[in-house]
């Protein structure tokens, strides 16, 4: 089963009611508002107050179908005949009071409920309201009790988007048409507190009941991941929750009891892959930034930097650490948390003895903030220990082998940005197992080193020769395929990578209409390998060259066949036999290759390979 973190408007209301766990509390408070309001007394409008994550959503969908009669949690479904749902789209946000009246009327239009009065023509028809259809629409909001015989229930999430868009006016008049009107009841929904209504000099300050959704205890988490395995048919997963208990006691204490991260948690567990961590929180922050963003704008500089401080700390802080850190006062510090507290952006976590440690209040932006504070100079320690918490040590080893493989084979391939990606996944791999650090380190110095060296000759090569536009992706594939496998061989005393890649290059440039270029290429490359003396790669090279029917490039290349059987002979006669341009190229590698003063073999290869091309033979 497919469970979406974000748009719980994509679950159905049965799903919605069987991931709903604990929130006793909070839709008892909504059940009492919902009698009290249905029963001619008191009218009390709350807005559900919690972060990112936290399941406001989750909450509003869960009313709306229970009032619906669809589901019956919390025994909300005996208010289906008291009112009519009208849940808003978490992105509506009308920006003053009468697109916000239009857009209950859109709302309304829409419903197939036989018992809506009817909506007016002209409201239907206005794209805006005037002065006069907002009159129209108000009044039908008014007596659309007395016409219906039912309350309109209006959830709406995000209530602080909108309300921070309305003027003063507009705050007033809706606070009146909510204080005077019998007719309608809202909840909403906000993500902390927020100015409109904290405010003494708003309009709505004091005006809406909180009720807080608090992070989910541990064993509430525990029933939630129960809950998805159950509905996923994972009884293996339902036998391993039970087996790793203390694992999973120590993932709630480190990334609280969130259940948008629970839900990514489960996914991982799920896919049973250490490299996806990274990929899933990070994704889960970037996803959230823009939110998050928006609520650092609202502090002051003091604030972002008690924030950030914060964010880079191993663990919790003090005030009186914070202040250090700031190089401000204690009693400054403790102003500013006392604000950051209030609207919902700290906590205080623990006490101890005469020390308070301070928490941010949301698990969500307390990872976003350490992402943005540590992107580009070093990865999310909470991804660490997640791995060192949930992974075997064998696990960790298993995936460590895979990761090298895998760039190995990107480097293989040319691919850089996989290879950057695995580097990123070897790294946290490492982190989690101190044992391999030290070797993991190397490694990964190495790898870097192969990708810089390998651009290195490619820019070098490529500027060196002059290649036709049509011949670039050819030869610049083979070229990196070719680099790419001597700089791993180099690096990993494994030679067969190089010849491999030298005989997948070698097909790709069948296509390739300027052979003489690649085939000069092969030669620069051949002599590298000679100054190494690695004998035993040109010969294997050759015969793979020989193998695929490069009769061609085979012919260019028979002055390193002829180095290859004299050095396996010492029988000068080889050399005698040749032709004085291959002549003077073998011995120049001979001398290479045993001492002595070496000519400049690129420029007489260069020189036979114009020779060959004047002559039509390439």
């Amino acid at each position: 089963m497919r469970f979406y973190k974000y748009t719980p408007a994509l679950l159905d209301p049965k799903t919605l009611e069987d991931t709903l766990i604990g929130r006793d509390l909070e839709l008892d408070n909504i059940k009492r508002i919902l009698k009290s309001a249905s029963s001619g007394k008191s009218f009390s409008h709350p807005i559900v107050i919690g972060p990112k994550g936290i399941g406001k959503s989750h909450i509003l969908r869960i009313i709306y179908h229970a009032v619906n009669g669809e589901i019956k949690t919390k025994g909300l479904n005996v208010f289906k005949d008291k009112f009519i749902p009208v849940i808003f789209s978490e992105e509506e946000y009308p920006g003053n009071l009468t697109k916000f009246i239009k857009l209950i009327i859109n709302y309304l239009s829409e419903s197939d409920s036989h018992v809506i009065p009817q909506v007016p023509e002209e409201l239907m028809k206005a794209v805006t309201l005037n002065a006069k259809e907002r009159e129209i629409a108000l009044d039908y909001i008014r007596t659309f009790r007395k016409k219906s015989g039912k309350i309109l229930l209006l959830l709406v999430d995000n209530l602080n988007d909108i309300l921070e868009r309305f003027t003063s006016e507009d705050q007033s008049a809706l606070r009146d048409l909510l204080m005077t009107c019998d007719s309608l009841l809202l909840i909403g929904a906000a993500p902390t507190l927020f100015d409109s209504i904290i405010n003494h000099d708003r309009p709505l300050y004091n005006f809406f009941e909180i009720v807080w959704l608090k992070d989910l205890p541990f064993d509430e988490t525990i029933l939630l991941l129960n809950r998805y395995a159950e509905l996923g048919q994972r009884k293996d997963l339902l036998e391993k929750f039970k087996k790793e208990e203390a694992k999973l006691r120590a993932i709630h204490e480190l990334a609280g009891g969130n259940p948008r991260l629970i839900l990514s948690l489960y996914h991982i567990i799920l896919e049973g892959d250490i490299t996806s961590v990274e990929d899933t929180f990070l994704k889960l922050l970037d996803e959230l930034s823009p939110y998050f963003r928006e609520r650092m704008k609202d502090l002051s500089e003091q604030q972002k930097e008690i924030i950030d401080i914060m964010a880079r700390a191993e663990g919790l802080l003090t005030p009186t650490e914070i202040a250090g850190r700031c190089h401000v006062s204690v009693n400054i510090v403790l102003s500013q948390i006392k604000r950051l507290e209030k609207v919902g952006y700290l906590k205080i976590a623990k006490k101890h003895a005469k020390k308070v440690f301070y928490d941010f209040n949301e698990r969500l932006f307390s990872l976003w903030r350490q992402m943005r504070v540590e992107a580009g100079r070093k990865r999310l320690g909470f991804v660490v220990k997640f791995l060192e918490m949930w992974f075997t040590k064998e696990e960790l080893k298993n995936q460590f082998k895979d990761l090298l493989r895998e760039i190995r084979q990107s480097i293989y391939e040319g691919d850089w940005d996989k290879v950057d990606g695995h580097l990123n996944k070897l790294w946290y791999v490492k982190e989690a197992m101190p044992e391999i650090k030290a070797k993991t380190d190397g490694l990964i110095r190495k790898f870097n080193k192969i990708k810089q060296n390998v651009n290195k000759m490619v820019v070098y090569l490529q500027s060196r020769f002059k290649i036709d536009h049509e011949d670039v992706p050819i030869l610049s594939e083979s070229l990196i395929t070719i680099i790419s496998g001597m700089a791993l061989s180099e690096n990993t005393n494994d030679n067969t990578l190089l010849w491999q890649a030298i005989d997948k290059a070698v097909k790709i440039n069948m296509k390739a209409k300027n052979e003489s270029i690649f085939f000069n290429i092969i030669g620069i490359l051949l002599e590298m390998r000679v100054k190494d003396k690695d004998f035993q790669g040109i010969k294997f090279f050759l015969d793979e060259v020989n193998s695929v029917n490069q009769g061609e490039l085979l012919e260019f290349l028979s002055p390193f066949s002829t180095l290859i059987k004299y050095l396996e002979t010492k029988d000068p006669e080889i050399i005698d036999r040749l032709r004085h341009e291959e002549r003077i190229i073998v011995e120049d590698m001979i001398k290479m290759v045993e001492g002595g003063t070496t000519k400049n073999i690129k420029n007489s290869k260069l020189k036979r390979a114009e020779t060959k091309t004047k002559s039509g033979r390439v």
